[in-house]
């Protein structure tokens, strides 16, 4: 059996790094190139920290959902390395009076104080919940479009910041209860935190924790229908007993998975439609197929690339490679969602894949216990944006061509187009 040496001297250049420029611009294609090398494959986190990479759908999937691969080194019994958790905190330059905001994330704990987590959290995430949203979420939809074309002359409508963003961004922070006059707060720290630049961090993490220090001050003398009223009441409630850093690092992961996830998901969507003519035409002649449209798009051209890096909590064998205590492993779902084992032609746009039964048809949200708690309401805004953009834009095509599709890398995310013009 294989191992990973406990303290390697150097990266050896032909394993993958996580932060290779060509990686981070074609995670697909790149992942993709990891995945047909082993089921599990060394690559690295830095030059000297190695971390195991695990790539193919079923390998991923189980992954998700196996209790050896932690997410605190604490659950490792005996652990003395260090925290990934704090390493990345550190990378950050995050100011010290908000490290502590960082690093009790509902994303990074494992049960049981996960499951309080996520108890206190998912009430406002019920199914119920997200159809009620239906209604908000179509009359947004069709205002946001008459607002573009009243403000374009020439018929040109931009969809990134001018739909699809606005659309998810007001959703999201109406849900959470976040006032439109503090978006623009939660909206600065989103996109900060995607630079990774700890410049940029300096200045709005403070800003970001102290407008939710007061919202959740607010909501516990003015109650509403929102989640900052729910997060607020479940600091005196017994069966959570959440912290008031638990508290405001869930408002946090919320708001920003929930805007930028959301609004990145309908921009991929609309750009893979408008390059591929057949499948528009299909989702034109045939509406109906939109759920099953959105649930493709999340496989083909989803937003995340991998999930929160796991440690493992004693020695686990994966196809007979030895992923030792302690060490770090990424499961990646880029590769999952393409891998040729479980997808007729993978790398092939089709809205018409129906997929096996009991499953989504992908793990773009993730699975397991950190199945991604928001990922009904993504869906849905996701299914009424482009069933109201089809409807209001019967010609809809790219306003600049093809060529105009040109992403931007950034470091803590997939590449993502900065516009998306287009004409109906």
């Amino acid at each position: 059996m294989l191992n990973v040496p406990r303290t390697p001297a150097r990266r050896p250049t032909q394993e993958p790094y996580l932060l290779d420029p060509e990686l981070l611009a074609d995670p697909a294609g790149g992942y993709g190139r990891v995945r047909e090398q082993g089921p599990v494959v060394r690559g690295w986190l830095s030059d000297t920290q190695p971390v195991w990479l695990i790539t193919r759908y079923d390998d991923v999937r189980e992954g998700l959902r196996d209790p050896r691969f932690v997410n605190t080194p604490q659950a490792v019994k005996g652990h003395t390395g260090e925290d990934p958790r704090r390493v990345l905190v550190d990378m950050l330059g995050l100011p010290d009076e908000v490290r502590k905001y960082f690093l009790v994330s509902a994303l990074d704990i494992d049960p049981p104080d996960h499951t309080r987590l996520r108890a206190a959290v998912g009430r406002a995430f019920t199914a119920r919940r997200m159809q009620a949203l239906r209604p908000r979420v179509e009359r947004l939809s069709a205002e946001l479009l008459e607002g573009l074309h009243r403000g374009s002359p020439d018929g040109v409508l931009e969809l990134v910041d001018g739909y699809a963003y606005p659309l998810a961004v007001t959703i999201v922070c109406e849900l959470t209860g976040v006032p439109e006059e503090d978006r623009a707060v939660f909206r600065r720290w989103g996109d900060d935190i995607l630079t990774m630049e700890p410049r940029r961090l300096a200045e709005s993490s403070p800003a970001v924790i102290e407008t939710v220090l007061r919202l959740l001050e607010r909501r516990r003398r003015e109650p509403g229908d929102d989640l900052l009223t729910t997060l607020a009441a479940a600091g005196h409630d017994e069966k959570f007993r959440l912290t008031e850093e638990e508290a405001v690092a869930m408002v946090l992961n919320v708001v920003m998975a929930g805007y930028d996830n959301t609004a990145q998901l309908l921009v991929n969507a609309v750009a893979a439609l408008l390059t591929h003519p057949g499948q528009l035409r299909l989702l034109r002649d045939d509406p109906a197929l939109m759920p099953h449209a959105v649930d493709e798009f999340i496989r083909w051209c989803g937003p995340d690339i991998m999930v929160r890096m796991r440690i493992a909590a004693e020695d686990v064998d994966v196809h007979g490679t030895t992923v030792r205590k302690g060490d770090c492993v990424q499961l990646v779902l880029v590769s999952a969602n393409r891998d040729s084992r479980r997808y007729a032609d993978p790398d092939r746009l089709d809205i018409m894949r129906r997929p096996q039964e009991g499953t989504e048809g992908h793990i773009g949200f993730g699975h397991g216990i950190h199945y991604c708690v928001g990922a009904g309401l993504s869906r849905l805004q996701c299914e009424i944006a482009l069933t109201t953009l089809l409807a209001r834009l019967p010609g809809l095509r790219l306003a600049d061509g093809p060529g105009s599709l040109r992403r931007t890398v950034v470091p803590g995310a997939a590449p993502r187009l900065p516009r998306l013009r287009v004409r109906g």
